[in-house]
């Protein structure tokens, strides 16, 4: 699994998923992982436009791989 460097890659990724909430497992890289949240903001701002709920993360060797629930 390759993880996603960059807000528009996921911005991206997120636009065409087409899965339901528990399929999308986003891989997102330990470089947005900024001290603020601003970039997980961002990105999970994106996620609940879909109607996904945060369903916790599991940390990998530099990456996260978050998971979803429907809302």
């Amino acid at each position: 699994m390759e993880p996603i460097n960059s807000i528009d890659q996921a911005q991206l990724y997120l636009g065409s998923f087409d899965g339901e909430a528990e399929q999308l497992k986003l891989p997102i890289s330990d470089e947005l992982q900024d001290p603020i949240g601003m970039n997980m903001a961002i990105i999970t701002d994106s996620i609940l436009k879909k109607g996904f709920m945060p369903a916790g993360f599991e940390q990998m060797d530099g990456f996260r791989i978050y998971r979803y629930i429907k809302q």
